[in-house]
């Protein structure tokens, strides 16, 4: 990133909000490496978009990675200057749900069984960050995980970039006040400058098609990004949506920090578990189109993803029926088939308020 836009993010209100700009001097060897993974992801995907696509100006946007310990993402907007903001603290969160899984016995026990534990998952859960090298395992299952890492990072990068992308900024702040749209919601809804007249519905649509346009943006680049199955067989295609389900609960997961089920008060934002339900249901129906397999096997991969994912999730927080067990009584569930029906329409609302807006 320029000298410029450095010192001009530095300043940033948003910026200093989420803990302010991050100094690399002082960072252990492992938050050092996730840094460069997470820029490395980020070049990836700047650099396939602008390719596809020279108008979107893509190039003009910054990764800031903040300092902030809360795990907080944010697509920030301010006059002719657009950046993805990552706090430290998610990358952390990240790290620490992916090295607990890796560590943990019964996550992927068959495909790439743990053989040399040597730690505790909850050891690698609630201890220092454990450096890569530090894993104490397989090759090949270590080398795995790091690629479900990837998918995380690249989700993660792929909604922010989206955000800005579908211009979901300029909804939220339409008289051209510097804006943006965070993770955490902790405090959009006091943010000067927001549309009083958005409805919370709205707001979880920005959320939806953020999700499904990240989606799309990933799915677009599957085959430069993994060249080497560039005829894709059915198989293929499986086990990539396994992959993006597994990474995307884990990093849902590790936003939800709220105590209770029910969504976020005043922004009124879809909660994590909602999201994750949604967004996996998304990415078979996408791949299904693109790499044909069977219905049923896709079924089982889905629900694959959600047994391996739900692990680590059981034994550090929230009751049977949040990210594992039984799940919803039937009356939440059919809360959740109408609010379902809602998330794949996301899209088409967003386009129809941009429309709006746009010959208004």
């Amino acid at each position: 990133m320029e000298e410029v836009s450095r010192a001009f993010w530095k300043v940033d209100p948003i910026v200093r909000s989420m803990g302010g700009y991050l100094d690399v001097i002082g960072l252990t060897p492992v938050e050092t490496t996730l840094v460069h993974w997470t820029e490395h992801v980020f070049d990836i995907n700047i650099g396939l978009l602008d390719a596809r696509d020279p108008d979107l100006n893509i190039k003009g946007i910054d990764l800031v990675i903040s300092a902030g310990d809360a795990p907080n993402a944010a697509a920030r907007q301010s006059g002719d200057r657009r950046a993805v903001i990552i706090s430290l603290g998610l990358l952390r969160k990240l790290w620490r749900f992916l090295t607990a899984a890796a560590h943990h016995p019964d996550v992927l026990s068959r495909a790439h069984p743990l053989r040399d534990p040597g730690k505790s998952w909850k050891e690698a859960l609630d201890g220092p960050l454990i450096a890569f090298d530090d894993w104490s395992m397989e090759v090949e299952r270590a080398e795995y995980f790091v690629d479900i890492l990837m998918q995380m990072f690249d989700y993660v990068i792929s909604h922010e970039l989206a955000h800005l992308l579908r211009r979901h900024i300029d909804l939220l702040f339409p008289d051209a006040t510097p804006g943006f749209v965070d993770e955490a919601a902790t405090y959009l809804d006091q943010a000067p400058g927001r549309s009083p007249e958005l409805l919370p519905e709205t707001l979880q649509d920005i959320e939806f098609d953020a999700d499904a346009n990240g989606l799309n943006q990933m799915l677009l680049s599957m085959d430069e990004k993994h060249p080497f199955l560039r005829g894709w067989t059915a198989e293929d295609g499986l086990e990539y949506g396994f992959q993006l389900a597994f990474a995307h609960i884990l990093v849902m997961r590790a936003l939800d920090t709220r105590e209770g089920p029910v969504d976020r008060p005043g922004t009124e934002y879809p909660s994590p578990l909602f999201r994750a339900m949604n967004f996996t249901n998304l990415v078979f129906r996408s791949l299904h189109d693109l790499v044909p397999c069977d219905f049923e096997e896709s079924v089982r991969v889905h629900d694959t993803a959600w047994f391996e994912a739900s692990e680590i999730s059981k034994d550090i927080g929230f009751g049977d029926g949040r990210w594992f067990g039984e799940g919803p009584s039937d009356a939440d569930h059919e809360k959740f088939l109408v609010r379902e029906a809602r998330y794949f329409e996301a899209t088409r609302r967003i386009d129809r308020i941009l429309d709006g807006a746009d010959n208004g």
